[in-house]
């Protein structure tokens, strides 16, 4: 940060090498993240949501993709919407194959968006990115698609992608979201249908930055009750998968959120925990 370190990296031309040849190579996926996406869902999300992430590849580049931001934020941001668009006109090209680059795109996209964000999400974006457009036009349509067995590695970015931007949506955005979030909880691939759960219960506890007021309650969840309950516990109900403590975050989080609405409901969602608890308790494998 001292002003004799910047003016070695001012340049556009460094700035240029830093993200093509630094930054970009590191948001990549390999193959053994694929591999880690398939047959170890649980260490792969580790890394990925639970901010243990801090030495991983992908959270380093765009640590440093957010301090060239704080430095020269326009340059940044003029060369990285450079690559996210030549990576999206290249996924477009080829969806079959090259969802590897729309993959990256996004996750540069996480690295020049975000100013300020906390557990409690983005509370600052850069101005010279819309969040907005960018999500309406490359992560809508990918929610849309509720054929589970193209892109997944794509739809658990377009849903990590909600959870993160979830303070700049408006509530009539999360009701639109919703169904599509339900309908990702069904994906057979454990990263997706966890992304949808995560997404979820971390929706139900956003709150207006300016207000500070529940964003999405009790009565805009009341709707969607039967159906997010039924794929929930569908999961839940899964022998063949581990424990999942983050559908169970999003089975408590909305029966709080439910409350008296979850009353038709509550003998057949008691009965479901029950036999989950006592399931769990005979044979746990997942302690959290």
């Amino acid at each position: 940060r001292k002003l004799m370190q910047k003016a070695l990296f001012q340049e556009e031309s460094t700035l240029r090498q830093i993200i093509s040849q630094i930054v970009i190579p590191n948001l990549m996926l390999r193959e053994v993240d694929e591999e880690r996406f398939e047959d170890d869902p649980h260490e792969f999300m580790l890394t990925d949501i639970e901010g243990s992430d801090s030495e991983s590849r992908r959270k380093c580049s765009q640590e440093l993709l957010r301090a060239m931001c704080r430095q020269f934020e326009t340059e940044t941001t003029a060369l990285c919407s450079e690559h996210v668009g030549s990576m999206l006109t290249e996924f477009n090209a080829d969806p079959l194959n090259k969802w590897q680059a729309k993959d990256a795109a996004i996750h540069l996209m996480f690295g020049i968006a975000i100013r300020a964000e906390s557990t409690q999400g983005v509370s600052q974006v850069n101005d010279a990115v819309n969040v907005m457009e960018f999500f309406t036009t490359h992560i809508f349509p990918e929610l849309q698609d509720f054929n589970h067995t193209v892109r997944p590695m794509v739809k658990a970015t377009a849903l990590k992608f909600v959870s993160t931007f979830r303070n700049q949506f408006t509530r009539e955005q999360l009701t639109a979201l919703m169904p599509l979030l339900i309908k990702h909880l069904t994906s057979p691939s454990v990263v997706v249908h966890t992304y949808a759960a995560f997404a979820i219960e971390k929706i139900l506890t956003t709150k207006d930055l300016t207000t500070k007021r529940t964003k999405f309650g009790g009565s805009d969840l009341q709707p969607f009750l039967e159906p997010l309950f039924t794929s929930l516990f569908g999961i839940v109900d899964n022998v063949e998968l581990n424990e999942n403590e983050y559908v169970m975050k999003c089975v408590m989080r909305s029966c709080s959120v439910a409350d008296a609405d979850i009353i038709p409901v509550t003998q057949i969602v008691l009965e479901k925990l029950t036999s989950a608890l006592g399931r769990v308790a005979k044979n746990p494998r997942n302690p959290q």
